[in-house]
């Protein structure tokens, strides 16, 4: 049997240039380690279009000549349908093919997936165990019903099964397949992820936020309703710290992009890892650190750490790229997003904490507009926060309600969900209009504000790109800078020659690549 997962052509996020867009898809490398350790006799394969700047001519080409058993796929929504134009694509080419779908896209829309040619089977939630399992049942679908963990059309029903039980003991996984692709593609020419690698050592939350559908595909069943509840699991810090010291060691890689939901979610592994690191060759002798590590944290859980004298140890072994999401100043906002411990003075002292004592780590912050009762002047006053919290950037991004997500029921149900086009689920493209406000209204405010010089954003300006000496730090402000002005003015440019258009803006960028 022979089996591809394949990660398909797709556009650029808006802020991503060419040369650094893509990390590696570790989900389908988690998947293909599965597969040959459990079925040695199965041929797997993962090509990434993305990563290699295969378009879609090249793919077509490359699938025709090399048929295959089995075609894997899984995304995220914005890109979703790419994925779905390469299912298309082989079951015309190969029509015996089994094509499976997985991903935080495909298990919370399965009615719309299943409904549409391509896809056969779709894997729910973490994707491992079923995967190899369906694998040994590839050719027996009748037998698919006693497999948990999957959902397939039988006949003009859709057949869901039960709900997968979540893999316990995370260091049991094997240790990603990162050998199945060409490792020295990615980051190869980007001077501030150089020798980049995606990684993880946790999955699920600790938290239920409405906009969020990580913890929701990686959280606990509960019962067979279809209820989930919040679940944290992580490898050991011993198993992480071996996991970068083979990256680093066999691939060469430099800058670790820790993919985890909340990197810092438990303060035993970052202190069990840190420590790792500080007693290996990954810490130079005068205490420099010879690897770089991006992460999502939570602020209660940095304000907790630099008190325990863990987020010290952090830093000191290599975490210099830090995102905190604070998505509103308001309690209200919070509870509407069903965000819980992390109010905006606890994100005033993260944030505060890491200009103090850790200039060297470049702070983001992410803001959410677009809420039902949001108006102009809470945009305005969203568009402030982030000089009074003192970040080194801010994403301020709409209210994107991903399928699966409460924040979609609720919109939904309201009427409030404009966009269907999945390629407009980029995070800044808005896709659900406000009780007062368009899309296209909530478009226009916003750029305005981006572009408005206010003296605060001209100060924070000025001083990020002349007075900043840490190197590393001012290139990334300068790249931040220039894209996200470059994606205002064309919005605004936009809204100038089309004013008749009520679409807001795809600001998702399609590479040079893409049909090559």
């Amino acid at each position: 049997m022979r089996v591809l997962l394949l990660r398909p052509p797709r556009y650029l996020w808006p802020f991503n240039s060419e040369t650094s867009a893509f990390w590696q898809p570790l989900g389908l490398l988690c998947l293909a380690a599965a597969v040959r350790r459990e079925l040695p006799g199965v041929s797997v394969e993962v090509w990434d279009a993305p990563g290699q700047k295969m378009g879609w001519r090249t793919l077509r080409r490359r699938l025709s000549a090399e048929p295959m058993d089995v075609l894997g796929v899984g995304e995220e929504t914005v890109s979703a349908h790419e994925a779905l134009r390469a299912a298309r694509l082989v079951k015309r080419l190969h029509p015996r093919c089994l094509v499976v779908a997985g991903g935080v896209y495909f298990a919370h829309a399965v009615e719309q997936t299943l409904a549409e040619p391509g896809v056969d089977v779709i894997v729910r939630g973490e994707g491992e165990v079923t995967f190899v399992e369906l694998l040994r049942h590839a050719h027996e679908p009748d037998r698919w019903a006693e497999i948990p963990g999957l959902a397939f059309r039988e006949g003009d029903r859709v057949v869901i099964t039960p709900p997968r039980e979540l893999i316990a003991d995370m260091d049991s996984l094997p240790f990603a397949a990162y050998d199945l692709l060409p490792m020295g593609l990615y980051g190869r020419r980007s001077r501030n992820h150089p020798a980049l690698v995606s990684i993880e050592h946790s999955r699920g939350c600790v938290d239920s936020c409405g906009f969020c559908i990580l913890w929701r595909h990686m959280g606990q069943a509960v019962g067979d309703k279809g209820r989930v509840r919040p679940r944290l699991r992580s490898k050991s810090g011993r198993r992480s710290f071996e996991e970068v010291l083979r990256l680093y060691r066999h691939f060469g890689r430099r800058t670790f992009g820790w993919v985890d939901p909340t990197f810092n979610a438990d303060p035993r592994w970052s202190d069990e890892w840190a420590g790792h690191m500080l007693r290996s060759e990954l810490v130079g002798p005068a205490g420099r650190a010879r690897t770089l590590h991006t992460a999502w944290l939570r602020a209660d859980g940095v304000v907790r750490d630099e008190r325990l004298g863990i987020l010290e140890k952090l830093v000191r072994a290599g975490l210099r790229q830090v995102m905190i999401g604070v998505e509103r100043p308001d309690s209200e906002g919070l509870a509407a997003l069903n965000k819980h411990r992390n109010d905006y003075e606890i994100c005033r002292e993260a944030f505060a904490i890491f200009r103090r004592k850790y200039p060297q780590v470049y702070t983001i912050g992410t803001l959410i507009f677009g809420l039902p009762g949001d108006t102009a002047e809470d945009l305005r006053r969203l568009a402030a926060c982030q000089y009074e919290l003192g970040m080194d950037y801010c994403f301020i991004m709409p209210l994107t309600p991903n399928p699966g997500t409460s924040c979609r029921q609720e919109a939904l149900r309201a009427g409030r969900l404009v966009s269907t086009d999945l390629a407009t689920y980029n995070f800044h493209t808005p896709v659900c209009r406000t009780e007062t406000l368009s899309l296209r209204e909530l478009e226009s405010i916003y750029w305005r504000l981006m572009l408005n010089p206010d003296r605060r954003r001209l100060r924070r300006w000025l001083r990020q790109l002349l007075l900043e000496r840490d190197r590393r730090k001012r290139r990334v402000h300068l790249a931040l800078l220039g894209r996200g002005t470059r994606i205002a003015l064309g919005s605004l440019l936009r809204a100038v020659l089309c004013p008749g258009d009520t679409r807001p803006t795809l600001h998702s960028r399609k590479p040079s690549w893409y049909e090559t």
